[in-house]
């Protein structure tokens, strides 16, 4: 019984601390959440600046 409860409350707080660190970013302006470039991005691109997967292919 006691196991179960604990279980919950640790459940229940990783995801009540992922919803409070999302409405932080979003007071913050942050365009995407948890993206390492967000600072970077213009919020119309998306966030990673890393080039297209094909575009390698396409050049050859």
């Amino acid at each position: 019984m006691w196991q179960n409860i604990i279980v919950f409350l640790v459940i229940g707080a990783l995801i009540a601390g992922a919803v409070a660190k999302i409405i932080i970013d979003r007071r913050k302006g942050v365009k995407c959440p948890g993206c390492p470039y967000c600072s970077e991005c213009s919020g119309d691109s998306g966030c990673s600046p890393q080039p297209d997967a094909g575009a390698d292919e396409k050049r050859q």
